[in-house]
């Protein structure tokens, strides 16, 4: 691994009489004092935003090269899309262990735990049906769980120069030298020959609460110059966050008062926000939810770490509360988030997020919150729509599987969480 850098006019009058030109000198009114000038206002420009770099939604598509720049970088790639507010996990997990374990950060879905993300994609000559040709800019909870993701990468690319994984592999990367709060990395990553020799090249760039992933196949005949990856990652990252810095400075973040629900009132009229469920709060314990519905049947959790369910008095709606490692509510679910699960959940007796609600077609959900991210678990078969606030605040508009691919695909379940409370996932 190795470290760059990065006029007179004359005036001809008459002769008078003495005494006529007195005289009119005489009659001749007396010039007023012109008033001083006004003072002109000094323009006022707005204290530069100074916040956190939170990137939200379609913010992170600034972090994504143009295609012109993915095709000087990757002379191969044709069909180079445009940013894709699609996203598509495997998540299938399992695989031979890692030595040294922190390698398999390079094998990792970089996208699993984010909010938000915006894809681009090409075709490469070198493509297998297993290829992903893609650049991915992934909105995270927070400034820390980006730069915990960071963390890992780098120490990946200073540990795993040559690793075991089921078989001898290689990563051979350049780290460039943090600019402005954004890092960067790339590298080819080499298998087994055994194995068939495949290839895959990585970048990597983070920026506040934003990771940025390249990814693609790689042939032989044509290398990819991981220094001038890193360079491209770094430079549109800088680019973007100074276009956040100068939007956020125009329009500061705003705060917004979210309705609290009345315990004693139906549950159907509480609201699902960014904060909780009705009168139930995330960051709240267990004992003060218990507190804030004291009429609700709870049941424990069937395992560990699995959710209480909380059901009204009138046994009608129910919700799914779980606690995080600090013993607080990290996310509240109403109704199910798959198939298997879904237990028929009346939506008009159910808290509704502005009066979208469970049965609904998720078409509501993207009118009344745009720009999301559709999602799409590959090994579970779950869809949703994921919208995220800039303050790591999460809203899950869970799907059915069999219309997921329609506009009319109906919502059987919506979860609210705080992402700023999970643990980053880590390799170790």
């Amino acid at each position: 691994m190795r470290v760059v850098n990065r006029g007179r006019v004359q005036v001809v009058i008459g002769v008078v009489g003495v005494g006529a030109l007195l005289a009119l000198t005489a009659c001749a009114p007396a010039e007023e004092a012109s008033p001083p000038p006004s003072p002109t206002p000094e323009s006022s420009s707005p204290e530069p935003y100074s916040g956190p770099v939170s990137f939200v939604a379609d913010e992170v598509s600034w972090l994504l090269p143009s295609a012109d720049d993915i095709v000087t970088l990757i002379p191969s790639a044709v069909d180079v899309s445009g940013p894709s507010d699609v996203l598509e996990q495997i998540s299938d997990g399992g695989g031979p262990e890692f030595a040294p374990a922190i390698c398999g950060v390079l094998y990792m879905e970089q996208t699993l735990g984010s909010l938000a993300t915006r894809t681009m994609s090409w075709s490469m000559p070198s493509d297998t049906e297993f290829s992903r040709n893609s650049v991915v800019a992934m909105q995270f909870a927070d400034e820390a769980h980006a730069a915990a993701r960071m963390d890992q990468l780098e120490r990946a690319a200073a540990e795993c120069g040559e690793f075991d994984y089921d078989g001898r592999n290689t990563f051979e990367s350049v780290v460039a030298e943090e600019q402005d709060g954004v890092r960067a990395l790339a590298g080819a990553l080499n298998a087994d020959p055994s194995s068939g020799g495949w290839r895959v090249f990585h970048g990597f760039a983070a920026v506040g609460n934003a990771v940025v992933h390249l990814q693609t196949s790689l042939p032989e005949s044509a290398p990819i110059d991981p220094a001038a990856a890193a360079e491209l990652l770094q430079a549109t990252a800088i680019s973007g966050e100074s276009e956040l810095v100068e939007k956020l400075t125009a329009t500061p973040p705003a705060t917004s008062t979210e309705p609290v629900g009345d315990a004693a009132g139906p549950w159907g009229e509480w609201s699902i926000t960014g904060s909780g469920v009705g009168p139930i709060r995330l960051g709240d314990t267990l004992d003060e939810v218990a507190a804030a519905v004291p009429d609700a049947t709870v049941t424990p959790p069937a395992y560990d770490g699995g959710a209480s369910i909380f059901t009204s008095p009138d046994g009608v709606s129910s919700l799914s509360v779980t606690v995080a490692e600090s013993e607080t509510i990290s996310e509240i679910t109403v109704g199910a988030v798959s198939d298997e699960e879904e237990a028929g959940a009346d939506g008009t007796a159910s808290p509704h997020a502005l009066e979208v609600r469970i049965g609904d077609p998720l078409s509501s959900a993207v009118s009344a919150f745009p720009s999301g991210t559709r999602v799409h678990v590959v090994s579970s078969g779950q869809w949703a729509y994921f919208v995220a606030d800039r303050d790591g605040r999460l809203l899950v508009f869970h799907t059915a599987r069999d219309d997921a691919g329609a506009p009319d695909a109906r919502i059987i379940g919506i979860t609210t969480a705080d992402a700023t409370l999970r643990g980053d996932l880590t390799v170790e």
